[in-house]
């Protein structure tokens, strides 16, 4: 399908196989004398997705030449990509904007291969490119439901899938202690669980080090924010005067803005390597070693503890999602499915309450974006005309109010 449609999807959970089958389209396609471009909207997912294909993969943006921090993109209509095939890994995190740059890059002939799971947390920008194409009926779609992790290394696909199903089972146990619920009874106590486990548990019991731990949290304020934890975590992990902009060296790091003219997109973690020339710091990312200037460092925080939402389109060998009181109505199941999957060897579930997390995995969400992607597509197949304007206006109008048009 990949390379017969010009617009293709593969989807599933985690542990069906998508990873393996997209390896395997993209050596058959190189096989066959295809060119084949692979990006992801995060460096650390593109990296993954490198190490995996055995081919060169970078970030959405990079692919696209993005012109600096707010310009727009040098490939395009005119100057469109050099591939005939075009793989997009973590699609659900693609938005609105960025699809319309994508498709304008694809010359006449190119077939695109969007590969992603439409159960985790939609993008940040307008828009659900990923459900929406499946939404259509449009295009082919591939979904993977059978799960191969089961047996030994399986315990965080299983609560995946789970969860993906609307249900949060008790952790099964086990030996390898591959997935751990920590009750807590404030968030306060939930905040020093973090550090005891980042700093002490899964180092000791494990033999995971603390550098390939990642907190994730569904806020920046409270006791068990990112800003809190970051701030304990820094005095455990790499304590300092904060030499530059309140970094130092060995400090991680996660970037809050695109800053392409320099090197690095916003959710990008790095670990501070070194003090640069002129006020600025040198970082190193999955992508490579940059020098940050100090004009650019406004847009950096410590990466510790990072959003659920910033987390997204990355996975560490260990991963502690803690979900404290104040995550409040945000707390649903697709935030809570994408901070447990997050998660390739370890998860450890930080929690204040229990029963409400259960009824946060549920219920199916948050309100829905209303979008007209879906539609258009089907229409555009059935040969129906777009309509003008105001018809469009009419379809969107009656929900602006109350929810966001993507």
């Amino acid at each position: 399908l990949a390379l017969e449609s010009g617009v293709s999807v593969l989807t599933g959970g985690p542990g069906t196989g998508k990873s393996r089958t997209v390896a395997a389209v993209v050596r058959l396609a190189q096989a066959a004398g295809a060119e084949v471009a692979l990006a992801a909207p995060t460096g650390r997912a593109a990296k993954r997705l490198e190490e995996l294909c055995d081919t060169p993969a970078s970030t959405l943006h990079r692919l696209l030449g993005a012109q600096g921090k707010g310009g727009g993109f040098a490939r395009g209509e005119h100057y469109p990509l050099d591939a005939e095939l075009v793989v997009v890994d973590e699609a659900s995190m693609v938005d609105a904007e960025l699809a319309a740059a994508l498709i304008e890059a694809l010359a006449d002939g190119t077939h695109l291969l969007v590969v992603g799971d439409p159960a985790q947390l939609p993008s940040i920008g307008p828009g659900q490119l990923l459900a929406d194409l499946i939404e259509s009926g449009v295009v082919p779609v591939t979904e993977l439901g059978r799960l191969y992790r089961q047996s030994a290394g399986g315990a965080i696909a299983q609560l995946a899938t789970a969860v993906r199903g609307g249900e949060l089972p008790p952790p099964a146990g086990g030996e390898d202690r591959e997935v751990v619920v920590v009750a807590a009874r404030s968030a306060a106590e939930a905040a020093h669980r973090v550090v005891q486990l980042v700093t002490d548990s899964i180092p000791r019991v494990l033999g995971i080090v603390p550098a390939d731990v990642q907190v994730v949290t569904p806020v920046h304020a409270g006791p068990a924010g990112t800003v809190a934890l970051n701030t304990a975590l820094k005095d455990r992990l790499n304590p300092g005067p904060g030499k530059v902009s309140g970094f130092d060296v060995g400090d991680r790091v996660v970037a809050t803005a695109n800053h392409l003219d320099v090197g690095f997109a916003n959710g990008e973690i790095g670990v501070v390597t070194k003090l640069a020339d002129r006020g600025g710091l040198l970082v190193t990312f999955p992508g490579g070693t940059l020098e940050v200037p100090a004009t650019a460092l406004g847009d950096l925080r410590h990466g510790w503890a990072v959003t659920v939402h910033r987390a997204q389109g990355s996975e560490w060998p260990a991963v502690i999602a803690v979900f404290p009181p104040e995550a409040g109505r945000m707390l649903n199941r697709p935030l809570v499915y994408t901070a447990i999957t997050r998660a390739r060897g370890h998860l450890s579930v930080v929690c204040v309450n229990g029963p409400a997390l259960r009824q946060a995995v549920r219920s199916a969400g948050g309100r829905r974006r209303v979008t007209l992607l879906a539609p258009l597509l089907a229409g555009a197949e059935l040969g129906e005309p777009d309509g003008d304007d105001d018809e469009l206006d009419a379809v969107a109008a009656p929900r602006r109010e109350t929810e966001p048009v993507g």
